[in-house]
C-alpha cells in the first residue's frame, strides 16, 4: 500500500505570527505616543500617521488587541489628565481644557461630563480633599482575566510603591500606598475607573473595557 503524505504548509502560520508581532508593536508605539502627547489634538488619523498605518487598520487592531475603542481610549486618557489638573492645581478650566488638547472649552466640558457625570467645576469642588493621584493607563500587558486590583498591584510594584490591603465582608480595602495611609477614617485611598468611582471591590472588577484606573488619596483633615 502506498503511503500518502500530506505536506503541511506553515506559511500561513508564520504570516499570522508576523502580523500579530507587527500589530502589537504598532499598538505599543501608538499608546506611547498618545500618553506622551495628551496636550495635542489627537485623532485616529494623526496617530495612524505616526505609526505608518491606515486609520482603519489601526482602529481594527487596536480594538482586537486592546479590547477597547480607540477614540474612547484617547478621551479617557485626556479626561484622566484633566482630573489630575483640576484636583491638584488651581489652573483655570479653560487652560486645563487647552492642556488636555481640546480646542474648545465647551467641548471639553461636554466630554468631561459625559465621562465623569460632573462638570469640571463641580468635579473640582467635590474632590478638593484629594492630594495624591496615581494614573494607570491601559496597556497590552493587561490580561482579560485580570481584575482592577491585579493590574494595580503590578503598577505599584513597577513604581516601587509599598502597599497594604485587607478584606472586610468581602470588600477589599487598600490601607496604604507608598507613604500615605488611612487614618481613623479621616483619610484613605479610593479608586476610579474611566473617571467614575465604582461601588464594587477592586479585586472583583475585570479590566475588560477599562481604559484608565486612578488611585486617589482623600484627606479630610
Amino acid at each position: 500500500m502506498t503511503s500518502i503524505h500530506i505536506a503541511t504548509d506553515t506559511n500561513d502560520e508564520e504570516k499570522s505570527s508576523t502580523e500579530r508581532f507587527e500589530a502589537i508593536k504598532s499598538i505599543k508605539e501608538a499608546t506611547h505616543y498618545i500618553c506622551e502627547n495628551l496636550n495635542s489634538s489627537l485623532t485616529l488619523n494623526s496617530v495612524a500617521d505616526h505609526v505608518f498605518l491606515s486609520p482603519s487598520y489601526l482602529s481594527r487592531i487596536f480594538k482586537k488587541y486592546m479590547h477597547i475603542n480607540f477614540i474612547n481610549y484617547i478621551n479617557h486618557q485626556k479626561i484622566a489628565q484633566a482630573q489630575r489638573e483640576l484636583i491638584l492645581t488651581r489652573k483655570p478650566i479653560n487652560l486645563i481644557s487647552n492642556v488636555a488638547g481640546f480646542s474648545q472649552t465647551s467641548y471639553f466640558t461636554k466630554t468631561f461630563k459625559k465621562i465623569t457625570g460632573l462638570t469640571p467645576s463641580a468635579y473640582r469642588k467635590e474632590n478638593s480633599e484629594i492630594n495624591r493621584i496615581y494614573t494607570l493607563p491601559r496597556t497590552l500587558e493587561w490580561k482579560l482575566t485580570d481584575s482592577v486590583f491585579d493590574v494595580s498591584k503590578i503598577f505599584f510594584k513597577n513604581q516601587n510603591l509599598d502597599y497594604y490591603y485587607e478584606s472586610s465582608n468581602g470588600f477589599l480595602y487598600v490601607n496604604s500606598i507608598g507613604d500615605l495611609t488611612d487614618s481613623n477614617e479621616k483619610s484613605g485611598w479610593i479608586f476610579t475607573i474611566d473617571g467614575k468611582q465604582p461601588t464594587t471591590s477592586a479585586d472583583q472588577i475585570p479590566i475588560k473595557d477599562v481604559s484608565v484606573i486612578q488611585w486617589m488619596y482623600v484627606d479630610f483633615r
